[in-house]
């Protein structure tokens, strides 16, 4: 026996399944509004990711170019104490003297220079002998 199930029409039957329509076309267009923002918004979190990465990088390109620069002002400061010791040693006038007497054999009135071998050349001289 099949029992036939009949559909009611009344007010109260059409006005609920109005209000299921219209519940459910809410329920699909909040789903699409959620869709679009949290599409919109993990947009805006991946690019504000990429620009955080790239700034990392470039920090850290930024701290190995400073590193680099500091060691070579610490030689460059260094390089200057050693010319400033120079151009000293160069305004001095015994300094000069002394360059003079070693490399151009000059000499003040009444002295006699002798050049004496090195020792590399003596040794070499009395093995050939």
């Amino acid at each position: 026996m099949a029992k036939k199930v009949s559909n009611l029409d009344n007010d109260y039957i059409s006005e609920k399944a109005l209000r299921e329509r219209r519940k459910r076309k809410n329920n699909r267009v909040i789903k699409k509004r959620l869709f679009v923002f949290g599409g919109g918004l993990l947009s805006i979190l991946l690019l504000l990711t990429g620009v955080l990465l790239y700034q990392i990088s470039v920090n850290n390109h930024l701290k190995e170019e400073h590193a680099k620069q500091r060691a070579e002002y610490k030689q460059l400061q260094e390089k200057e104490i050693v010319l400033r010791e120079k151009l000293k040693q160069l305004n001095s006038k015994e300094y000069i003297e002394k360059i003079a007497r070693s490399e151009y054999f000059l000499s003040n009135d009444g002295e006699v220079i002798f050049k004496l071998p090195d020792n590399k050349d003596s040794k070499s001289d009395s093995e050939g002998q």
